[in-house]
């Protein structure tokens, strides 16, 4: 089914959660998001938006890094220009969100956006069961990770919190409970490398019993991935009780002690992974959880960079994560607003 789309400049989108981005290396990408209580493929070839007057579509395709994130930039723009489609396909009523299970198995539909006569039309259709298949988070455990005997539950023991039962949040599900009430972090494992890095380097530091010295979480759980035991979905980790990531904390008005505290604390942190010889890879204050008792955790080890805290070239090396500690200290020293 193939409907115009009028596109007003003031529509906002809605609450939203981008659950997968997959860019090709020619003109094709491909975003899965959920909102309006559904989860929407929404498929993009710049072929199919060749004479659209408010775009150039190679343009589109070949954005520089000097212009923000291209890939943020290009998600927003698939699910802007989809956005009066998604609402009117969207579910009237929330949708029931009781368990991992129901989150991963959603009501879906595929759009393809394209130019026909010069206006934008969005097509939509059913996904077979196998694009439904592929659509879940999946990865492979390496047997080094196997020989760690980490327990797997399945997604359908996996509870979502209350307030997401009646499905207000369309955010991926983060803060979950195991069938016997514990809280938990819930990890989807999409991408295989950095999933097999980050489990890697979380039992590691289990293992070397560094979670005894520093704030990281541990690793409770694996989530089963249809069934096939040589697989999973994702990764139950200690839920951190924070305020936000250090990232988000107005550091101008936190007092200079607490600020004096985090800088020891962070610096404490990296010098003893290096002396095991961890790297932590994506260095970066949004990797750092600060608690409600104002310490500093440490998350994210599935390696990469941002630009601005590591250069490409350091990335995932003990250099890049001294770089980035520098900087996190200066982001820290910032001056007070008082």
């Amino acid at each position: 089914m193939t409907q115009p789309l009028h596109l007003p400049s003031t529509e906002a989108l809605p609450p939203y959660d981008i659950l997968n981005f997959w860019y090709g290396a020619g003109t094709d990408s491909e975003l899965t998001i959920f909102c309006y209580g559904k989860r929407f493929n929404i498929t993009v070839s710049a072929d199919n938006l060749q004479g659209d007057p408010d775009l150039d579509s190679d343009e589109l395709f070949e954005q520089e890094d000097d212009k923000g994130d291209p890939m943020e930039q290009l998600c927003f723009w698939i699910a802007f220009r989809c956005n009066s489609q998604m609402r009117a396909l969207g579910s009237k009523q929330q949708p029931q969100l009781h368990t991992l299970y129901d989150w991963f198995y959603p009501e879906t539909i595929i759009l393809t956006p394209m130019i026909i006569d010069g206006r934008l039309q969005v097509h939509s259709s059913t996904p077979s069961q196998q694009l439904l298949q592929d659509m879940l988070p999946s990865v492979e455990l390496t047997c080094s990770i196997a020989d760690f005997k980490i327990p797997v539950v399945t997604s359908s023991k996996v509870f979502l919190p209350q307030d997401m039962a009646g499905g207000d949040l369309p955010q991926r599900p983060t803060k979950v409970f195991t069938e016997h009430g514990m809280p938990r972090f819930f990890k989807p494992a999409y991408v295989m490398e950095p999933a097999i890095r980050e489990i890697s380097t979380l039992l590691r530091i289990q293992e070397l019993g560094l979670l005894n010295i520093i704030r990281a979480p541990k690793v409770h759980e694996f989530v089963d991935s249809q069934g096939d035991s040589s697989k999973i979905s994702g990764i139950l980790m200690d839920y951190i009780e924070h305020r936000d990531s250090l990232g988000y904390i107005d550091i101008p008005s936190t007092p200079f002690p607490v600020r004096r505290k985090w800088i020891s604390q962070v610096q404490h942190t990296i010098e003893t992974l290096h002396a095991a010889e961890i790297v932590w890879g994506d260095a970066k204050p949004d990797n750092i959880l600060v608690d409600v008792d104002d310490n500093l955790w440490i998350i994210d080890f599935g390696g990469g960079y941002t630009h601005g805290w590591v250069d490409e070239v350091k990335q995932e090396t003990i250099e890049g994560d001294n770089q980035a500690l520098s900087r996190i200290v200066d982001f820290l020293l910032e001056k007070s607003s008082e």
